[in-house]
C-alpha cells in the first residue's frame, strides 16, 4: 500500500470495485465502521479505505470526514494503535479521502476495548469478525504466544497419563516424583509448562506429549495413513489407519505403517535377488516427526500420510513458519512452531536435536541413491515427498 495515489490511480481503483485491498465507505459511515475495515487490513496484508465512495462506486464526497477525524479513529479505536497514511484527492467533482495501512506488525489488532473488543479479518472484499482459530493464528504470527503453551479448553490434569509423567519425571535425581502429593505435582506440571499457570488447563504441548488420548480434546491430532496399490489416488486401498496417541506414539506407529506397506521391487543379478533402495527408517521417522511437531494444531485437519508404489507423501497442516522457505529448509534454516513438542521429541531421540532434519534426510537419501526430498507448499499446507 506504500506510496501516494495519483488521481488516475484512484479512478482505476474506484472503477475496479472493492477487493481484498480496497474498501469503499460513504461519508455517513461511523468511526467504528471505518476502524473495523482498517483493523481487518492490518490483520491481513494491508489495504485502503476510500472515504466518500458509495458501495456501488458512486463518488459522493467526504462530508464530515477530514484528516483529524480519520487519525483520531485510528488512535482511539484500534488496539494496538497503527499509523496510517492520508490523502485527499479530487475525483468526479467531489473530494475522496484515502486512508491506507500496511500489513500490521503487532497482530492481532482489535477494535474497541473491554467487552466490546472485536477482532476482524479480511476475506475477499468483506471484513468479518475473526473466528477463534483465526485469532489463534494471528496471535501465533505475532510471536507473542508460543502456540504449544496455550491452554486447551476442557483439558485438565485428569487427561494426563500417569505412566507418561512417571517416565518423564521419575528419573530425575532432583525430583522424587513418586513421593510428591497432588499439590506438589501440580506445581511441577505448571513449572514444566504442562499445565497453564492461570487456570490449570493442560497446554497444547502437555496434551500432545503426555495425555492418554489427545484426540479427546483435539480430534485433528492424528496421522491419517493410506496406502494405495499403484502410483495414483484410487478407490482400492492396500491399507489404512488413523494413528493417534501422544506425539512419540504417532511417529512410531505412522513409520511402522509406511514400512509394512513399502513394496520393494527387486532384480535378479546372477543368482542373487537385489532389492531396490527405499527410504530408511531413520529418514521416514525424521520426516514424519517434523510433520507432527511443526504442524499448526489450530487447523482442524490431521497430518496425512500416503504410501504409493513409487513414493511416500507427508502432508502437514499449516504453512511454513515465518521466515522459512523450502530452499532454506534444504540448507538447515528452521523455525520451531511448537518448541515444547519439538524439545520433547528431541529428548525422546525421535528428532534431530539441531534442526538439521531435512539436511540429514537429503544426505541419507542421496547416499542411498535416491532423489532428494521434494518440498512443496500448497495453500495452507506443507507437502514432503520421498520418491524412488
Amino acid at each position: 500500500m506504500s506510496g501516494p495515489l495519483s488521481a488516475a490511480e484512484l479512478a482505476a481503483l474506484v472503477t475496479a470495485g472493492e477487493d481484498s485491498f480496497t474498501e469503499f465507505k460513504a461519508a455517513q459511515s461511523s468511526t467504528r465502521d471505518v476502524a473495523k475495515e482498517l483493523c481487518a487490513f492490518l490483520n491481513a496484508e494491508g489495504g485502503r479505505v476510500l472515504l466518500g465512495v458509495e458501495d456501488d462506486g458512486t463518488v459522493t464526497g467526504l462530508g464530515a470526514w477530514d484528516e483529524e477525524r480519520a487519525m483520531n479513529t485510528v488512535r482511539t479505536l484500534l488496539d494496538p494503535p497503527a499509523i496510517p497514511t492520508w490523502q485527499q484527492i479530487q475525483l468526479r467533482g467531489a473530494m475522496v479521502g484515502v486512508l491506507a495501512v500496511e500489513r500490521g506488525t503487532e497482530k492481532p489488532y482489535a477494535v474497541g476495548g473491554g467487552e466490546g473488543r472485536r477482532y476482524y479479518v479480511r476475506v475477499g472484499s468483506t471484513s468479518r469478525e475473526a473466528s477463534r482459530e483465526e485469532l489463534i493464528r494471528l496471535t501465533q504470527a505475532s510471536g507473542a504466544v508460543q502456540p504449544d503453551l496455550r491452554p486447551v479448553p476442557g483439558a485438565t490434569a485428569a487427561d494426563l497419563d500417569p505412566a507418561a509423567l512417571e517416565q518423564h519425571f521419575g528419573g530425575r535425581r532432583s525430583l522424587d516424583w513418586p513421593a510428591l502429593d497432588a499439590g506438589e505435582r501440580e506445581a511441577v506440571l505448571v513449572s514444566a509448562d504442562i499445565l497453564d499457570p492461570r487456570d490449570r488447563l493442560v497446554t497444547l504441548g502437555g496434551l500432545m506429549c503426555f495425555a492418554r488420548d489427545p484426540r479427546a480434546h483435539l480430534p485433528q491430532a492424528e496421522v491419517s495413513c493410506v496406502a494405495y496399490p499403484g502410483t495414483e489416488v484410487e478407490r482400492e486401498l492396500v491399507d489404512r489407519a488413523a494413528v493417534g496417541g501422544r506425539v512419540s506414539i504417532q511417529v512410531r506407529d505412522a513409520v511402522a505403517f509406511v514400512e509394512r506397506n513399502l513394496r520393494s521391487s527387486s532384480t535378479l543379478e546372477r543368482v542373487e535377488r537385489v532389492d531396490a533402495p527405499r527410504p530408511s527408517e531413520v529418514v521416514l521417522r525424521e520426516v514424519v516427526a517434523n510433520a507432527i511437531a511443526h504442524r499448526d494444531y489450530a487447523i482442524g485437519a490431521p497430518v496425512q500420510l500416503r504410501v504409493f508404489a513409487d513414493r511416500v507423501e507427508v502432508l502437514s497442516p499449516g504453512p511454513l513458519p515465518n521466515g522459512v522457505s523450502p530452499a532454506g529448509m534444504r540448507v538447515g534454516v528452521t523455525v520451531r512452531r511448537n518448541p515444547f513438542v519439538v524439545q520433547h521429541l528431541v529428548q525422546q531421540r525421535v528428532m534431530d536435536a539441531l534442526g538439521r532434519g531435512i539436511v540429514l534426510v537429503t544426505e541419507d537419501l542421496l547416499t542411498a541413491g535416491l532423489p532428494e526430498p521434494r518440498i512443496e507448499t500448497p495453500e495452507g499446507f506443507v507437502l514432503v515427498t520421498l520418491a524412488w
